[in-house]
């Protein structure tokens, strides 16, 4: 086989990976005691955190 055809397959392999796995870590629910974490961030230099006070602003505008 060429070898583009299994740098496709192998690259398709981990992208159908990725997605399943990133679908189940949606589905999982979460843990408790740890419903309610935007109340208590201070932030962190984590800006793509979906907690970081950066995005508080967006929801804001958006409102």
């Amino acid at each position: 086989m060429p070898s583009y055809i299994v740098a496709g397959l192998y690259a398709m392999c981990i992208a159908g990976i990725y997605g399943v796995l990133y679908y189940f870590n949606h589905k999982t629910p979460v843990p408790k005691g740890c419903e309610d974490l935007k109340a208590n961030c201070e932030g962190c230099n984590i800006s793509s955190c979906e907690l970081h006070p950066v995005h508080e602003n967006k929801e804001d505008l958006n409102a």
